[in-house]
């Protein structure tokens, strides 16, 4: 199932998308959903509690544009945990994404990770009548099947 949103994007973090794009030979949409995937890498850094959602600094309206892009379930549930976890906006981790790991992904020249959400689980158990999810981002040892 594909989904469709929309991202808030400052025109310089664009032009980077834009740039970095072109020097992998991806699409934008493609090295968007690169760099979401890289970002968790950062989750001791990113990871924010008991606070409110955090968005991007105010700019005037012509410096910014809405961009639309289509995740796979996987995807969007992976990007709604950032969200959740970090406490920011998609589009504002996304803007960290591309300042922490855009030339790290150009310096690899590595433009795919396509097993990353096969290590995204969610576990639900009841105990004691109450719902408990779990949610792993990688695979956990009582998972690994030898």
């Amino acid at each position: 199932m594909l989904i469709p949103t929309t991202l808030h994007v400052h025109k310089t973090i664009l032009d980077k998308l834009d740039h970095g794009a072109i020097v992998i030979g991806i699409s934008r949409n493609s090295i968007i959903k690169l760099l979401i995937q890289r970002i968790m890498k950062d989750n001791r850094r990113m990871l924010k509690a008991n606070s409110r959602v955090r968005y991007q600094a105010k700019d005037l309206k012509e410096n910014w544009k809405r961009i639309n892009i289509t995740f796979n379930e996987y995807e969007y549930e992976y990007c709604l945990d950032l969200r959740k976890f970090y406490k920011m906006s998609v589009s504002l981790i996304l803007a960290f994404a591309v300042l922490l790991h855009l030339y790290e992904i150009l310096k690899s020249g590595k433009s795919t990770n396509n097993y990353c959400y096969y290590n995204y689980i969610f576990v639900r158990e009841i105990v004691d009548n109450v719902i408990c999810w779990q949610i792993y981002w990688g695979i956990p040892p009582q998972f690994l099947v030898l």
